[in-house]
């Protein structure tokens, strides 16, 4: 391979893991698919490499049924490895095409951990502006500083290895040590529990907690979908009954009169407080909406990190709303940091997320009564639901209909089905995308109509409060699933003791996460330890406890 093919390789590779591929990276350009087609046609074998990359595509669409935004990279395995397997004449079946697997996968996994990390720090550095409220700052952090160290972490990388020859990139299967790999993991890992313990600092009132447990227990008895749909009705529940005993309290001071037991009752209200702001609000135009939308588009997966996901990306997409929205410094810096917070889900079907903030940001400067606490819980009770929506039917249906579709054609001898499948899943994600962004914002406006007009305003935005919270209490069971690995054995004469399963989950299964998370929430809000120090540590932290734990021979 010449010094120019393996560069253009490497070019396309990071195109496909860059954020100005208009969010089609993960659902076009990094599928095998794909990416054996581009490389084939670098080679000088398009339908070869669209062959092996299709079939090596139809293997991993298990991937794509799972949000694993820091796991296997399907782009590496689609760029460097199927340039590689064409140039050795190595088939998908073979041993030497499992060592390529495995030795890219290690590599794909500290490839992300360098990413992750680095991003996470940027997330720091975007909360130093949104303190100032410098939205233009916030959407510079997440675009250009990840972008230029993207290169770092993907083009350089896949350049040398596809410089190398065959036999030494099968020799890296060995060069990452499991425990390193481990220790990487571990990071990402507790990382997430930072990002966790950080957003209950403005969800965290009143019962909260019972939600956050009972998220917590929910979720690993349930699944996170059953212990949504449980938790949006206990929080109805709960809702309801303050509604209730509210409305008592109110009759008793009014000294309302009951006519056969029936109250007199005036037509229900719009909740509203005095913001200070001007008697004619700002409004939000439809360029403000369209730059959002692209803004997102683009720019979502940007400034993807370990500790909060797609925070960056998220205030970014609403730099626009919040400048509009709010000329005051100290407003628009509560605005940036509501949505700085921890936020994750699938972003085509998502992007009614970021409507439907958008929205509840235009109903606050209009006068209506939504706290940052309740605000931040409605787009966190609902980005994991949508989030598992999103990946069956973007990640799983529709593009398993796709690639299948494709590699059938590629099989009758047809670069047309690349081609396809380029075209069709585009369409397809950028459509979703742009109609789940305006159902977002007109449902939100909608919703808030008629629950004014009912009287369940004040109700609504209760519940999903608390609903936001069970899901923070959730997470922590798929962000965090820290454990003792299988052979942590005791060994006592003849009998062996595993620690996690016989000893640890006899007590309760998955404590662990919930204290390391709780924990971490009093080292910041009771001992005032600021997260970047814990961040640090934590990453320390990762690589001593499984340094010890490869000592003790347990990895």
């Amino acid at each position: 391979m010449s010094v120019f093919q393996a560069a253009f390789i490497a070019l396309f590779y990071t195109y496909a893991r860059s954020a100005f591929n208009a969010g089609l990276g993960g659902y076009v350009l990094s599928q095998p698919l794909v990416a054996g087609t581009i490389v084939g046609l670098l080679l000088g074998d398009p339908l070869s490499g669209a062959a092996l990359g299709g079939t090596i595509n139809l293997a991993t669409l298990a991937l794509s049924n799972l949000r694993i935004r820091f796991g296997p990279d399907e782009a590496l395995i689609g760029y460097v490895g199927v340039s590689l397997m064409l140039l050795a004449g190595v088939q998908v079946g073979s041993a030497n095409a499992a060592l390529i697997f495995t030795a890219l996968a290690g590599v794909g996994l500290a490839l992300n951990f360098l990413r992750g990390a680095a991003n996470s720090l940027l997330a720091h550095w975007a909360d130093f502006f949104a303190e100032r409220g410098d939205a233009t700052a916030v959407g510079f952090i997440n675009v250009a500083p990840t972008q230029v160290w993207l290169i770092a972490v993907a083009f350089l990388p896949a350049f040398v290895l596809l410089r190398f020859n065959i036999n030494t990139v099968l020799n890296l299967s060995a060069a990452i040590p499991s425990w390193l790999q481990s220790a990487l993991t571990l990071s990402q890992q507790l990382l997430a529990a930072l990002g966790i313990a950080m957003a209950m600092r403005l969800l965290m009132r009143g019962s909260s907690m019972a939600y956050f447990l009972l998220g917590w227990l929910g979720a690993q008895l349930f699944g996170l979908v059953p212990v949504t749909l449980l938790g949006a009705c206990v929080a109805t529940l709960h809702a309801v009954a303050d509604s209730t005993h509210r409305d008592e309290q109110s009759r008793e001071s009014a000294g309302e009169v009951k006519i056969d037991d029936k109250s007199v009752t005036g037509v229900p209200q719009p909740l509203t407080v005095d913001t200070g702001l001007e008697t004619n609000p700002p409004h939000l135009t439809s360029g403000d909406l369209r730059a959002s939308l692209l803004l997102w588009v683009f720019f979502h997966d940007a400034g993807l990190n370990f500790e909060r996901a797609q925070n960056m990306g998220l205030a970014t997409a609403l730099a626009p709303i919040a400048t509009r929205l709010y000329a005051d410094a100290q407003q628009r810096a509560a605005c940036l940091r509501r949505h700085l917070t921890l936020f994750t889900t699938e972003f085509s079907a998502g992007a009614a997320l970021v409507g439907a903030s958008a929205g509840l940001e235009e109903r606050r400067v209009a006068g209506d009564s939504i706290s940052d606490a309740e605000l931040i819980g409605v787009k966190t009770s609902l980005m994991s639901g949508i989030g598992v929506i999103g990946d069956v039917v973007m990640g799983g249906l529709v593009t398993a209909l796709g690639v299948a579709g494709g590699t059938a054609l590629v099989r009758q001898h047809s670069l047309l089905g690349p081609f396809l499948f380029v075209v069709f899943e585009a369409i397809v994600v950028l459509s979703v995308a742009a109609a789940s962004f305006r159902l977002g914002y007109v449902g939100v406006r909608h919703a808030v109509e008629r629950a004014s007009l009912n009287g369940w305003y004040r109700e609504a935005l209760s519940g999903a409060h608390r609903l936001g919270v069970l899901i923070l209490g959730a997470l922590v069971i798929s962000l965090v699933p820290i454990g003792l690995p299988a052979t942590a054995v005791i060994h006592i004469d003849a009998a062996q003791i595993p620690l996690q399963s016989t000893l640890l989950d006899s007590i309760m299964p998955h404590l662990a996460p919930l204290l390391i998370t709780l924990g971490l929430g009093w080292l910041i809000y009771r001992r005032g330890t600021h997260p970047m120090v814990l961040l640090g540590a934590l990453i320390l932290l990762a690589f001593v406890a499984c340094g010890i734990l490869r000592f003790l021979n347990w990895l």
